[in-house]
């Protein structure tokens, strides 16, 4: 009887909560929808208002502009066709939304015009129009149906105004608007779904549409707006453009006969509302699943209680068992620090617990018996220094160390945090071979270490000759040779960077296996990144017959957030290995966005696609593809050459930013690269810079140069390259020399190697920056064939200025060298 009242309570509560849910539902879609509607009324109006204020502005100033022409063109009285086409296109150029300026005769024949292909072939304005507006009763500024303009082959708009010469004759001055400006005036971002906009006249005209409606544009809408409409009151009516149910509001331009319309279609207007609406009842819906649920749960919980009761009673025998069983000691205390339960092994590990361990005997008796018999005999001496240790270890509740027991043997303690509070101690006796495994582990770390510091100390020695090898090279390729001759150098030049791109290539994966590889966060700009890449790997591509193309979508931002030298790292390589294993047909490289996140965490999944017409690659070798010093088979590596590096490095670099890189390929037929990578936009970017290391035409050269060198061959090279670009120089044979030769002299520049004798270059450059002299103050560029990151900003916080890598490029030297002669040396 008790048990069947019970049911009929869970039940009665069940339906209680669901009409409940039911009516919350109900209030909140219909304050949903009077919101959505009140939110909608706010949009369009503050669409049209900002759309006529922008048009207005634009009109006027356009009119302005027109007015003044007559004195601009023909400042004398007559029309200097050249003159006045320069200044026709220094007026334009200072209006960002007039693309040309036209002066007319009545005849509508051009006078002169901004644009040459103007002056060359008229404009398209219709004699009509012409004569329209000449015989005006009073001159006022007229628009144009949409016209193709004869200069760029686009949709244009014609402002046109009857002008009077300074000498009396009447012509007109025409300004040429593309509609894809007026559009963006109407409407500046067309993020927002379902947002309309029109520019109209009074008769209906359609001028101008967002988003474009080219068929009918200069036609007539089938419904033109009443006058009463123009107030901006928010209309229920169909659409200008679909005439599908639309919200809608209109008001009039400050020029006859124009307006502007801006609406909203119903379907986008609650497409939001309908989500949320249907989200409510779905969440109704799954709160009444849960409420059932958890009623015929309740009902079923009442009738397996007794049930319950047994198992539970089961269980803890069971718990026990495996308790005791175990290999490991077991010890659980409560959020108090008092001994819930233990296993006989964790007796067995510490037998002198025995006497004390109980079921609420606080932690702190057993460290304090444990120190007694690990630290004194019995009964006797208390380690308590041990003893407040051993239970700080234990409530910090994420401990994992060792105690050495009296007799040799070592226990490994793992000691975690339950979510009720307690602690739960596991203990291991760890054999001599598990420690010798430990020790095996740290030497494997120290190996890896070595491997990183050998590999550091072998680029810097491979790198010292190797600038001697390039740098003579360059020398020699600057003399007048045979063309023979000049061969033999140019080829000696590709394989000595080749040689350094795989030095450079295995210090990144050496870098990125010991996870020391850092990522350089900065603003860029991904499409002048992807052309500058196109652009250096164009010449092979052409060499072969191939096409390159680059596509970029539309929509994708000015600027991004991340590391620009390493995603350039990453398309470089991907676009070099389409062109290196394709033999005819061409490359192609698409870039694609779609935004992710809003406000501050607005951004971009940015996608990168390089595919080619190349030899492809076997389904088999595609999973171990982008392993270290793997290629698809040794043929392609006699044929094609590559040490097989380039992919592992960019499939890390691209991991190490959090993307991927996906790969589709037909054996024969080519290959498809994708990396997909989330980032953050970034700021406004500056104009772009020019990135080939150009020397400004301005440098005049003359710079007194101090060289601390102790390579005789790297003098040789540094004081020729110099001396060819018009400087003087003077050689320090080490680091103490530099800094007498700096304190007694009078340099533009100081060049510091960084390894030489008596002092290195960054204890010397520390010495003059301390001089407390004029000369504590000069540039100082590091020059060196350390390649680790980390060492540049060692060289940056000893007090240099920069730093140039050997083997040293020409165009780089120079490059320097001109900001400093310009006094652009970054700052210290």
């Amino acid at each position: 009887m008790l048990q069947r009242q019970s049911a009929l309570a869970i039940w009665g509560m069940v339906a209680a909560l669901t009409l409940a849910a039911c009516a919350a539902a109900t209030w909140l879609n219909r304050r949903d929808l009077t919101e959505a509607t009140a939110s909608t009324a706010s949009r369009v109006q503050r669409l049209v208002n900002g759309a006529e204020t922008s048009l207005n502005r634009t009109l006027i100033e356009t009119d302005l502009l027109l007015s003044d022409l007559g004195s601009l063109v023909a400042p004398a009285g007559s029309i200097d066709p050249k003159a006045a086409g320069q200044a026709l296109g220094a007026a334009a150029k200072r209006h960002l939304t007039v693309r040309d300026l036209v002066v007319m005769d009545a005849n509508g024949a051009v006078l002169a015009a901004a644009r040459p292909n103007t002056a060359r072939l008229g404009t398209p304005l219709p004699p009509d129009f012409v004569r329209a507006t000449l015989t005006q009763a009073v001159p006022q500024m007229l628009v144009s149906a949409p016209l193709m303009s004869t200069s760029s082959s686009e949709l244009v708009l014609y402002l046109v105004k009857p002008v009077r010469l300074p000498g009396a004759s009447v012509v007109l001055a025409a300004a040429e608007l593309p509609l894809s400006l007026v559009a963006g005036i109407l409407l500046p971002s067309t993020q927002d779904l379902g947002l309309t906009a029109t520019l109209e006249r009074e008769d209906g005209q359609l001028l101008v549409a967002v988003p474009a409606q080219g068929a009918k544009l200069g036609q007539r809408l089938a419904l033109p707006l009443p006058a009463e409409a123009l107030d901006g009151t928010l209309l229920e009516t169909p659409g200008r453009l679909d005439g599908m149910p639309a919200v809608l509001a209109a008001r009039p331009s400050l020029y006859r006969s124009l307006r502007v319309t801006a609406g909203i279609s119903r379907d986008a207007a609650l497409a939001d509302w309908r989500e949320e609406r249907f989200a409510t009842w779905a969440a109704t819906a799954a709160f009444i699943l849960l409420f059932v649920a958890a009623g015929a749960a309740t009902h079923w919980q009442l009738r397996s209680m007794a049930r319950a009761r047994h198992e539970l009673a089961t269980s803890k025998g069971i718990l026990d068992r495996a308790l005791a069983s175990m290999a490991d000691g077991f010890l659980l205390c409560d959020a108090q620090d008092r001994v819930v339960i233990w296993n006989s092994r964790y007796e067995e590990l510490f037998p002198w617990l025995t006497p004390v361990i109980a079921v609420g005997v606080p932690f702190r008796t057993l460290a304090i018996a444990a120190s007694s018999a690990l630290h004194g005999k019995a009964g006797a001496g208390i380690d308590q220094t041990w003893v407040e240790w051993r239970i700080e270890q234990h409530r910090g509740g994420n401990a994992t160390f060792e105690i050495d027991l009296a007799d040799g043997q070592v226990v490994h303690v793992l000691e975690r945090r339950t979510p009720d509070g307690g602690i739960v101690s596991v203990l291991r006796d760890i054999t001599k071979a598990e420690r010798e495994l430990a020790r095996a582990k740290n030497a494997a770390e120290a190996s890896n270490q070595a491997k990183s510091q050998f590999l550091a100390a072998m680029s810097h020695e491979i790198r010292t000759p190797l600038n001697g090898v390039l740098g003579m090279n360059t020398l020699l390729l600057g003399t007048r040779l045979t063309e023979e001759q000049r061969s033999y150098a140019r080829t000696i030049r590709s394989s000595g960077k080749a040689l350094l791109a795989l030095i450079d290539d295995i210090l990144d994966l050496s870098r990125i296996e010991a996870s020391r590889m850092e990522l350089v966060l900065e603003d860029f700009d991904p499409r002048r990144m992807v052309q500058e890449v196109a652009t250096s790997v164009a010449t092979r591509a052409h060499e072969k017959g191939l096409s390159l193309e680059t596509r970029f979508c539309p929509d994708l931002p000015r600027s991004l957030r991340g590391d620009e030298g390493r995603l350039r790292q990453v398309v470089f390589n991907l676009m070099g290995n389409a062109v290196k294993f394709t033999e005819q047909g061409g490359v192609g490289i698409d870039v694609g966005c779609k935004p992710i996140g809003a406000g501050d965490t607005a951004g971009v999944e940015l996608t990168i696609t390089v595919t080619d017409t190349g030899i492809g690659i076997a389904a088999d070798v595609v999973p171990t593809l982008f392993e270290s010093f793997r290629q698809a088979d040794s043929g392609i590596t006699r044929k094609f050459g590559g040490s097989g590096l380039g992919l592992a490095i960019s499939q890390a670099l691209v991991a190490l930013m959090g993307g991927r890189i996906e790969l589709q390929s037909t054996l024969g037929r080519g290959s498809t690269f994708t990396v997909r990578l989330q980032l953050p936009l970034g700021k406004a970017m500056p104009p772009a810079v020019d990135t080939q290391f150009d020397v400004p035409s301005d440098f005049a050269g003359g710079l007194r140069v101090l060289v601390a060198e102790d390579n005789e061959v790297n003098q040789l090279i540094i004081s020729t390259m110099l001396s060819q670009m018009g400087h003087s120089c003077v050689i320090a044979h080490n680091g103490q020399e530099a800094v007498d030769m700096a304190a007694s002299g009078t340099y533009d520049l100081v060049l510091m190697d960084i390894q030489m004798p008596e002092l290195d270059g960054v204890s010397a450059t520390r010495r003059i920056r301390a001089l407390g002299t004029a000369a504590a103050d000069v540039p100082i560029i590091a020059l060196t064939a350390n390649a680790m990151v980390e060492d540049r900003q060692t060289y940056l916080d000893a007090g240099m200025n920069d730093h140039l890598a050997k083997p040293i490029e020409v165009k780089k030297l120079a490059l320097i060298l001109a900001r400093i002669d310009q006094q652009q040396v970054p700052a210290l």
